[in-house]
């Protein structure tokens, strides 16, 4: 098990603060949910410290927006979909692309990241719709993607801002050596 040292845990804690921060101040109503950067930067996250660590930062920093504004009892449901993406990009980014952040690389990831987004806040509210509506599957499924305009929105976000983010960001953070896993 690899030892984090107290500037990267201070590190990774500012960033969870950093995703917070910008769903809690810089975000857009749209319908019932609102745009924001908080998916981008958690894409971002996983560029820069790994599927794992950007998990863990992910799940922090939403899930405490959540806490803090009233979405309570949906912050197990937030932290999963971010532990999906994240997963996804694990596969995409670190086994298949073996963690070459070429530009192109993490524009496919960004857009990549945006598309599972999109699909499982699609399938969560059809399965809400179907299971606590009572609709049948297709009008679950309208009700669903008439819903999910916000998250559209946050992943057109995530597609334009993470080719744009993630090289500042790597800039600013690459003075200190980044440990990539947890565990080796």
């Amino acid at each position: 098990m690899k030892h984090l040292t107290t500037r990267q845990l201070v590190e990774l804690s500012l960033y969870a603060a950093l995703i917070f921060i910008s769903v809690q101040f810089l975000r857009i109503p749209l319908g019932a949910q609102f745009v924001h950067f908080g998916n981008a930067l958690v894409v971002v996250a996983v560029l820069l410290y790994g599927s794992r660590l950007g998990a863990l930062v992910a799940a922090i920093g939403l899930g405490l927006f959540d806490v803090l504004n009233g979405y309570a009892a949906e912050v197990w449901i937030t932290i999963l979909e971010s532990l999906i993406v994240c997963l996804v990009l694990h596969f995409v980014f670190e086994k298949l692309m073996h963690s070459d952040d070429k530009r192109r690389n993490v524009i496919i990831v960004g857009i990549i990241a945006a598309i599972t987004k999109i699909i499982s806040n699609l399938v969560k509210y059809t399965i809400i719709n179907s299971v606590a509506g009572g609709l049948q599957f297709q009008v679950a499924f309208l009700a669903a993607l008439v819903k999910i305009g916000g998250t559209f929105g946050s992943a057109l976000v995530t597609i334009i801002s993470v080719p744009i983010l993630y090289p500042i960001l790597k800039q600013i953070f690459s003075h200190h050596a980044q440990p990539k896993t947890i565990s080796e």
